[in-house]
């Protein structure tokens, strides 16, 4: 009985591992260009520090990303509610934020945005927890959503800072 030669098989598993990490690799490049392209498109001053000029491009792609995602799925003008973007160690102490805040310069990774109402707000919180934001701080007339991988996941909180929020997703 002649024995089997498994080098196909071997060849085989090979080819298949390089075109299913091709696709992977390839698949990630194109995710960052999106992220990269996003940007370009929006105007970065919008999220700059009020004491420093052009701050606002450190801004996080993937938060901008989020945003946009979130506007688009409340259909409200989520870019021109933004309240507070970027912050300066100078400016976060102005406004009371806390110490290594996600807003500040280089983290880059927080927004407030305005909520003129209850309803509003409400809405902005929910749907920020189903576009993929897992820290949502609740005021009673902003919403602070940030992407800090650095910091505690799905949480949420209140204002002043370590009060309970009135809505809480995470529960």
């Amino acid at each position: 009985m002649p024995s089997k030669n498994n080098t196909h098989i071997y060849v085989g598993i090979g080819t298949l591992t390089i075109l299913l990490g091709s696709a992977f690799m390839v698949s990630r490049v194109l995710k960052q260009k999106r992220h990269q392209t996003v940007l370009k498109k929006k105007d970065t001053s919008i999220f700059d520090s009020p004491d420093a000029l052009g701050s606002g491009q450190c801004i996080s792609p993937r938060l901008v990303f989020m945003l946009q995602q979130l506007e688009q799925k409340t259909g409200y003008p989520i870019f021109s509610w933004i309240n507070s973007g970027v912050r300066t160690p100078y400016w976060n102490r102005k406004v009371g934020g806390v110490r290594n805040s996600s807003h500040e310069i280089p983290n880059c990774k927080a927004v407030d945005i305005k909520a003129l109402n209850k309803t509003i707000r409400n809405r902005l919180v929910y749907v920020a927890s189903e576009v993929g934001f897992k820290r949502i701080g609740v005021g009673k007339t902003f919403v602070h959503l940030d992407v800090d991988q650095n910091k505690s996941q799905h949480v949420a909180w209140g204002y002043p800072s370590g009060s309970l929020p009135e809505i809480n997703p995470f529960v």
